[in-house]
């Protein structure tokens, strides 16, 4: 398995985390690589694993860890800064979570040039990052405008959607049966350069809350989902994955095809980063 969704340093008040831990995780759930996400905008977390940060780690555990990086897009000459760090070696862009309206103009920069670039971009669509109104329709626009950009959707707000009964006033993480179509299957359905990143308790609840249709869901969309486990603080790190051992039973108990899982596991990230 390769996941494309890690954290590491300290985001939070705990200890941070270790590439020795994050190893030792990684080995206890059955992951060979993982893509390490720096987070450097101020209203995501208590403090920022920068960019350098997680390029330096990457280059003493190549074998292990991806760089993808983070620009604030309130920062100055983001254009360059983003091709420093491609040519660095960084292999996509984000965790973006920058709190702006998806289509805020600064955030439509990095879009455009993570598109000239090739470089995919993880979204996380909460109540105070890349916000949008009910339905997605700022982050569908987005996507039809910057058609050579890969969009990878996440969090609890794109997870909500994957519904299409959901109301962003009363909760995130919604239960219950999924009425579909939601703005996330029309989303991926509709657009080449659609994706969405399954990681986190989001996503596990997307397709937990209704267990019938979140195999359907794996199946239908086999080529345009990532594996990922959101790892972002040390308490996290004993505890077994939800991700993957919903995944892997999942192929287990025959809900989902070996062809699909291998692709959602690896085969879509190696693919997409040209790994």
């Amino acid at each position: 398995m390769i996941d494309i969704h890690m954290h590491i340093g300290k985001l939070y008040f705990d200890k941070p985390l270790e590439p020795a831990q994050l190893l030792d995780f990684m080995d206890k759930n059955g992951i060979e690589k993982a893509v390490l996400l720096p987070i450097e905008n101020p209203e995501a977390t208590v403090y920022y694993v920068t960019t350098e940060y997680v390029l330096d780690i990457c280059e003493k555990y190549p074998d292990k860890f991806i760089p993808f990086c983070n620009v604030d897009p309130r920062r100055v000459q983001v254009d360059r800064i983003i091709k420093e760090y491609k040519e660095r070696g960084c292999k996509g862009f984000g965790e973006l979570l920058a709190g702006l309206y998806v289509d805020d103009l600064r955030m439509q920069k990095i879009y455009k040039t993570c598109g000239e670039l090739g470089l995919p971009i993880i979204f996380d669509l909460y109540s105070i990052t890349c916000l949008d109104d009910i339905g997605l329709p700022r982050y569908e626009n987005m996507i039809k405008r910057f058609p050579k950009t890969i969009f990878i959707g996440h969090g609890p707000h794109f997870w909500a959607e994957i519904s299409s009964d959901f109301d962003l006033i009363k909760i995130s993480y919604p239960k219950g049966k999924v009425k579909s179509p939601g703005a996330v299957e029309r989303i991926l359905s509709k657009y080449p350069n659609a994706y969405a990143d399954i990681s986190a308790g989001s996503g596990f609840n997307a397709l937990t809350r209704d267990p019938e249709f979140g195999y359907r869901f794996l199946e239908e969309f086999q080529d345009k989902l990532f594996f990922g486990s959101d790892i972002c603080n040390i308490n996290q790190i004993d505890k077994v994955n939800e991700n993957s051992f919903y995944l892997n039973n999942a192929l287990k108990e025959g809900k989902i095809s070996k062809l699909a899982y291998k692709k959602i596991a690896e085969g879509n990230t190696k693919r997409i980063l040209k790994l």
